[in-house]
């Protein structure tokens, strides 16, 4: 008798078949954010992983495969964390100038928090030995954060607070300039008083053509 094998890869993650599953998996996910960014990718365990967790180590690899698989998992789970504490465009002040602000300076405070820049960090020292990090980075963390903006730009076009302009191409223009130097003075340690003041001044100078 011939035996039919079921076609599709060797490893069939476990985690989507019951509410358990899933609870375990994201139980899994924060242990594992903890120990990454407590003691990077090289000197972290499943052991420990799976220890801190409450779980077994086969219980980790069940739901992963790999460790390199649960860290690119761990990566996507710490943006969406980060895209969820962003304020959405309803929340924001109708305002464009007032809103468009506060959604920088609350980028602003997270990228610049402690373990944001501890995330950094990591993403950097594994990204040459995993390439995909930068796509996956960009595809939860990124693009998301800058589509809030986006949206929210829209909306103010539509209600005629902003005059018509490529409105994903600005919020990606503004989130850029309002984070890059911070993000480098971050992770290199730099004198953190720098004054914020030549940001908001410059902040004025970008929307002011923009807005109604």
């Amino acid at each position: 008798m011939t035996i039919t094998r079921p076609s599709g890869p060797a490893f069939a993650p476990r985690w989507g078949r019951s509410v358990a599953s899933r609870r375990r998996r994201e139980d899994i996910l924060r242990a594992a954010k903890s120990v990454f960014f407590r003691e990077g990718y090289a000197l972290a365990t499943i052991d420990r992983i799976a220890e801190q967790a409450g779980t077994t180590k086969r219980t980790v690899y069940d739901h992963f495969g790999s460790k390199e698989a649960l860290f690119r998992e761990t990566i996507a789970f710490a943006c969406a964390q980060f895209v969820n504490l962003l304020p959405a465009p309803k929340e924001l002040p109708p305002e464009p100038r007032n809103g468009v602000r506060a959604y920088l300076e609350r980028v602003r405070a997270l990228v610049s928090s402690p373990e944001i820049v501890r995330f950094q960090r990591l993403v950097i020292a594994e990204a040459e030995r995993q390439p995909d990090l930068g796509p996956t980075l960009h595809v939860t963390a990124i693009a998301p954060s800058e589509k809030r903006l986006a949206d929210y730009l829209a909306a103010a076009v539509a209600s005629g607070r902003a005059k018509p302009h490529d409105t994903a191409g600005t919020a990606r223009t503004l989130l850029s300039f309002a984070t890059a130097e911070l993000r480098l003075r971050r992770l290199f340690g730099l004198d953190e008083k720098i004054e914020d003041a030549p940001w908001e001044v410059s902040l004025s100078e970008v929307l002011s053509p923009l807005l109604r």
